[in-house]
Parts: C-alpha cells; sequence; structure tokens
C-alpha cells in the first residue's frame, strides 16, 4: 500500500513540476534570454543551423563553420526553411545560412532577421565566379540524360529572349511585392495555349520549398512564385505538361533516384564537384549563387522599467 501510495504521490509531483514549467515559460520568468549577434565573433561557441541538404549533418556542420571561421559548439538541421526561421527565433540556433537570394528575401518578409555582416569572414566574401547555379536535377542515367537535355535547351530559350530575366526579377528579386505566381496562373494549362499546341507526354518535377523565393509552398500549401512560374515556361517550350509534386527534404533526392518523379527544381550545379562526387545530373543552371549569408535576430531595442523601449 505505502508503494502504491508512493507512486501516486510521485505522478502529482511530477504533473505540478510540469505545470509550474509552463506558467514560468508562458509568463517569461523562465524564459531563455535570446544571444545578440551582431558580428561573427559572437558566434564563437554558438550553435548554428540550416536546412537538411543531401550533405548530412555532420559535413554541413563542417562546410558552414569554415565558412563562418567561428569554432561553434553543434549545428542543427531543419526540415523546411520556415522550421529553420523559426528555430532561430526560439534561440534553438543563434544563426541559419541560407543562400544570398534566400536571405535577402527572408530580411525583406519576416521583419525581424538580419544578415550578419561578413566583411571579417573573407570565406563568405562575394566571389568573381558563383559557387554554384541552380539547376534542375536528373538522375544519372539514360533516361535522365535525354531529360537533362531537353530541359536544358528549354532553359537556354527562356534565357535567350529574355524571359528568364524577367522572372528573376520579378518573383527572386521582387518576390515580397509582386503577386503570387500559382499552378491556375501556368498559361500552358489554358485552353488558349492548347488550342494552338500540341501536348506530347508528361513531366514530374518535384519542390520542397527549402530555398524561397527560388522555390516556395504557400500557407495553403500549394507550389508558388518563380518555380511555378519557371515551370509554367518549360512546359510552353516543350509543349509538355508538367506536374509539380511537393517532396519532403529529407526524401527529395531518394524520390529522385527512385524514379518517383523526373527532376528536381532546385538541384545545384558546381563547377567544383567532381564528377566522381556528383550523384545526380544537372541541367543548365537558371540562377546562378555567388554568397552564402548568415541570417541573425534582429537585435531588441532594451526595455525601461516601465516596459517602454529606450
Amino acid at each position: 500500500m505505502k508503494t502504491k501510495w508512493y507512486k501516486f504521490g510521485a505522478v502529482v509531483f511530477l504533473l505540478i513540476l510540469t505545470l509550474v514549467s509552463a506558467v514560468l515559460w508562458k509568463t517569461g520568468d523562465g524564459q531563455k534570454e535570446l544571444k545578440t549577434v551582431t558580428c561573427a565573433d559572437d558566434l564563437e561557441g554558438s550553435r548554428i543551423g540550416g536546412v537538411r541538404s543531401y550533405m548530412g549533418p555532420e559535413a554541413s556542420g563542417i562546410y558552414f563553420e569554415s565558412l563562418l571561421g567561428r569554432d561553434t559548439s553543434a549545428y542543427r538541421e531543419y526540415d523546411s526553411f520556415e522550421d529553420a526561421v523559426e528555430g532561430l527565433r526560439t534561440g534553438e540556433v543563434d544563426a541559419i545560412w541560407a543562400c544570398d537570394s534566400t536571405a535577402d528575401y527572408a530580411v525583406k518578409n519576416y521583419g525581424d532577421l538580419d544578415i550578419l555582416d561578413n566583411s571579417d569572414m573573407s570565406a563568405t566574401a562575394r566571389l568573381s565566379k558563383p559557387r554554384f547555379s541552380f539547376a534542375l536535377a536528373v538522375t544519372d542515367d539514360k533516361e535522365g540524360e535525354e531529360t537533362r537535355k531537353r530541359l536544358s535547351d528549354a532553359i537556354d530559350k527562356i534565357r535567350s529572349d529574355g524571359t528568364l530575366g524577367r522572372l528573376v526579377n520579378d518573383y527572386i528579386k521582387n518576390a515580397v511585392s509582386t503577386d503570387p505566381f500559382r499552378e491556375e496562373d501556368m498559361w500552358s494549362r489554358t485552353d488558349r495555349f492548347r488550342f494552338t499546341h500540341e501536348m506530347s507526354g508528361s513531366l514530374d518535377i518535384g519542390i520542397t520549398g527549402s530555398a524561397p523565393p527560388i522555390e516556395m509552398i504557400d500557407e495553403d500549401g500549394q507550389p508558388s512564385g518563380f518555380c511555378v512560374a519557371m515551370l509554367d515556361e518549360i512546359a510552353c517550350r516543350l509543349c509538355t505538361d508538367i506536374n509539380i509534386r511537393i517532396l519532403d527534404t529529407e526524401t527529395a533526392y531518394s524520390q529522385l533516384m527512385a524514379g518517383k518523379i523526373d527532376a528536381l527544381f532546385a538541384g545545384a550545379d558546381s563547377g567544383n564537384t567532381t564528377q566522381e562526387d556528383k550523384k545526380f545530373l544537372t541541367t543548365t543552371g537558371y540562377l546562378d549563387m555567388y554568397n552564402y549569408k548568415f541570417l541573425v535576430r534582429t537585435p531588441q531595442e532594451p526595455e525601461t522599467t516601465d516596459g517602454t523601449e529606450e
């Protein structure tokens, strides 16, 4: 009987402790103070993070720590860019990396993030040549090679007639102020286009939403923005139906390798990657990436004793 009451008392104690902890967190008395980061030195011994990549967490941690030029304490991977931003806001990490277009977009879109000054981080200085180009990734086999050639030909045409430049300006550089482009806006799916063009075959293209505004998934869980507009142009050039598939970041490349999709929209073509290192082929690039940037929380103004900001 004593044992029974002892166990009951222990359960009640743990329940009370949990409730007290929740109240403290809610009121802020037990909330962790967020670290203020204004320069790279502030990240010495801190935690950094970013969206999951095919490199894996260990290699990613080493790579981005080397770009930062500071010794960090831990690296955390996130399934999506939104998750990474939330991790930064709550203090799970003190900085997250992003490609240049994504970092610039995030600062404009969220309002509570800053780009870390990289003046003393030579490894992240803007290069004369891009680190890589965003491109569609396909399987490294005969079928993938054929798909790559078709997609590359379409991208070359879209670039040469000025359409690519317009899409980049509207949906990447000015993504925050431009009306979103969704699947229902695709010209290639309209009766007017199909009346004058005979469609042949289809391609399944995967997106993850991990690199906004290059590829985005809106609040309704639908693909939006540059990726949809670009794939619409490709569909028009190829006279081929394009089906956009939303994938998890963790399984996107395995879905490609398993033949579940024909291509991934936001693959990366790097001139520094040897053929032996590649697990996939890439098309002609559609957007150059010169620089990784680190996003940090915007420093908050100190509050006075009466609760107002100084």
